[in-house]
């Protein structure tokens, strides 16, 4: 039914995701063309310095030119003008038209990929001609993305870049194919140490963090002098030590047993050397985890006629755990990077990490160490990542109840919601819950 006034009868209002789509695509356009400048802009001095051929000057800086034009062209869009789509279709046309005409600064390739980008460029821009000069418009339609699509798209657009980039770098993608197993190899023998060395570092950094808050003076001076060597050397003095100088003890007091006993293979040595050291610095965070608990907690322990460590099992530390969690995953992130020292000390083909592998597969042909080094830190980068999903979760599920939320509206910014939780939460009835708020454009925040 047609809603009626004073006045007459009133025309329904347009649905916003209707009126919000030309906006829409003339965002995604803007985007596009964005891109492509970057990518002339970035791939310019690649291009002039790759090829053995000299390239005119003016080429170079027309070239240039028009990167410049497509980044401009691209961000003039959100102007409150008109003439800001033309100008954004001029530049598209111009560049493509360009490029195809001259075949590419160095090659067809260029060609190619400025063709395709025009493209998909020139066919949104024409979807969302309406959109021209709205720049509110662009920025509800911008708010309308989500955040995660938007996160998607960046993405997408670095490993795009890096792909070309790689391209345009005449890898050899025979060597990656035939070594990519052989490195991957490595990849337990990474996760081991890192697995066994985190342990020992937590069993350290628990006892040293007890001394450190200890009132026993042998107790104190121990985790003091503990903390402050492995935290004042360098982690890859240690792991000679451990593995080269250990045994010479053995040699001076000439007793084969002790030689025997501390002659270690390379793997012990980087899962002592490691636990040793990150031990020490998680030491520190242990005790802050510790401290950040309140002193009426260990009172009122004390109250209920607890021991000490009925005292630290049952209410200190399962409240610290939250604090200590965060910094002790970014330590076990950063020490699976660093068991690429383990590869200094040396060890045997069948038992050899990621980065010692990766030494090897190049060795043979020193004309590879881009690609051989290039898959390396691929699967780091992958270990990484993977550890990074799993802290985060961890993170948010043992954070509930003590953080604040923040919820999107639709003007893209974020409002805090303060919700208390009930039930038998930790927060009790004044904590706090993650919820999830969902404005509509026209409400109230």
């Amino acid at each position: 039914m047609d809603a009626t006034g004073a006045e007459g009868p009133r025309l329904p209002s347009a649905s916003p995701i209707d009126s919000t789509r030309p906006a829409t695509f003339l965002l995604l356009a803007s985007w596009v063309i964005i891109l492509q400048g970057a990518l002339l802009a970035l791939f310019l001095p690649l291009l002039v310095f790759s090829t053995k051929e000299n390239i005119p000057p003016p080429d170079i800086v027309a070239f240039g030119a028009i990167g410049a034009a497509c980044v401009a062209g691209g961000s003039l869009i959100y102007l409150a003008r008109r003439w800001t789509w033309w100008l954004a279709l001029a530049v598209t046309l111009f560049a493509a038209g360009y490029l195809w005409a001259v075949g590419g600064l160095t090659s067809e390739r260029e060609t190619y990929a400025t063709a395709v980008l025009s493209a998909v460029a020139l066919m949104l821009l024409l979807l969302g001609k309406r959109a021209g000069g709205d720049p509110e418009g662009l920025a509800l339609a911008s708010a309308r993305i989500p955040f995660r699509l938007k996160v998607t798209v960046t993405w997408f657009a670095i490993f795009f870049m890096i792909g070309l980039f790689l391209a345009l770098s005449d890898l050899d993608f025979a060597f990656i194919r035939e070594n990519l197993w052989y490195i991957a190899k490595g990849l337990q023998y990474t996760i081991l140490l890192a697995v066994f060395a985190i342990v020992l570092a937590t069993i350290l950094a628990l006892f040293g963090a007890l001394g450190r808050l200890s009132h026993n003076a042998v107790a104190y001076g121990v985790s003091g002098f503990y903390t402050s060597f492995f935290r004042g050397t360098p982690l890859i003095v240690q792991l000679f030590l451990i593995y080269l100088a250990l045994p010479q003890i053995g040699f001076n007091l000439e007793r084969t047993s002790l030689v025997n006993l501390l002659t270690l293979t390379s793997f012990v040595a980087g899962v002592i050397g490691l636990g040793l050291n990150y031990g020490a610095y998680m030491t520190e965070i242990f005790r802050a985890g510790i401290q950040s608990v309140g002193h009426g907690q260990a009172e009122a322990a004390d109250a209920l006629g607890m021991t000490y460590g009925q005292r630290m099992r049952r209410v200190v530390m399962p409240q610290a755990i939250r604090v200590i969690i965060p910094p002790t995953g970014n330590e076990f992130i950063a020490m699976m990077k660093d068991t690429a020292l383990v590869s200094f000390l040396g060890a045997e083909v069948a038992r050899a990490e990621l980065f010692l592998r990766g030494q090897l597969a190049f060795s043979s042909n020193i004309t590879n160490r881009l690609e051989s080094l290039l898959v390396v830190a691929a699967f780091y980068w992958l270990l990484t990542s993977i550890f990074t999903l799993f802290q985060s979760r961890l993170e948010r599920k043992i954070s509930k109840g003590y953080v604040r939320a923040e919820a999107p509206t639709a003007t893209g910014r974020k409002r805090t919601q303060f919700v208390p939780a009930g039930g038998s939460g930790p927060g009790g009835a004044g904590g706090m819950v993650d919820i999830e708020v969902d404005d509509e454009p026209g409400e109230a925040p």
